[in-house]
């Protein structure tokens, strides 16, 4: 499990690389927002595997 949870990582990364080369503030604000709950939940199963 822990090898998926860093894998969720890298991904949330690669989509804010990709985030940031768009041109609409409003959707990479949005994204930001999603990205930024999506880490929250990653932290909360790490919590409740350890």
């Amino acid at each position: 499990m822990k090898t998926t949870l860093a894998n969720a990582e890298a991904a949330l990364d690669e989509v804010q690389l990709d985030t940031d080369k768009l041109h609409s503030r409003e959707l990479r604000k949005a994204i930001a927002k999603y990205i930024e709950a999506q880490r929250e939940q990653i932290k909360s199963l790490r919590r409740m595997m350890n």
